[in-house]
């Protein structure tokens, strides 16, 4: 029987090695990390609400070739970048007249199934009882991207929202 790792709160900002940081887009890697189609594979699931590990801290995460392993004990974290990712999504959300118009205007954005995950988590994170993970709080402003959902615009995303209210 393998024992499950516990994976911890993602840290508040991304970490050098992300996929999502816009530094790294294109960058080499002998796994393809940095690749547009690497970072679609991943947002296919981030967006219906699943996480995905800080590769660096992920022992279970393959190591590439003449790499350093992951030391052993570290602590395995939510990949904060793809938190970043999700968490900007649900702020756009609020910026829709209806979830139907999101979804309409968001093809490639969270899922149904996504958002009611990231909204639990939101609300009730850290309770054992709703079997939610803590959601960390993250600096939305972090330059991660996925070229798909378009540019990050917090100036955008407030005036939706105030327009709204």
């Amino acid at each position: 029987m393998v024992k499950k790792r516990k994976v911890e709160a993602a840290c508040p900002t991304p970490c050098s090695a992300c996929p999502w940081r816009t530094a790294n887009h294109g960058k080499p890697h002998p796994h393809g990390w940095y690749t547009a189609k690497n970072r679609a594979r991943l947002w296919s699931k981030l967006r219906r609400g699943d996480s995905m590990t800080c590769h660096p801290t992920d022992p279970e995460n393959e190591v590439p070739a003449g790499a350093k392993p992951v030391p052993k004990g570290a602590t395995t974290h939510e990949c904060a970048g793809g938190l970043v990712l999700q968490q900007r999504e649900l702020e756009k959300v609020q910026g829709f007249d209806s979830l139907r118009d999101y979804l309409k205007a968001s093809r490639l954005g969270l899922t149904i199934s996504g958002l009611a995950t990231l909204a639990n988590r939101a609300v009730f994170g850290g309770l054992q009882i709703a079997g939610c993970r803590e959601m960390t709080e993250t600096d939305l402003d972090e330059h991660v991207s996925h070229e798909p959902l378009g540019e990050w615009d917090p100036k955008k995303v407030k005036a939706a929202k105030k327009r709204r209210t």
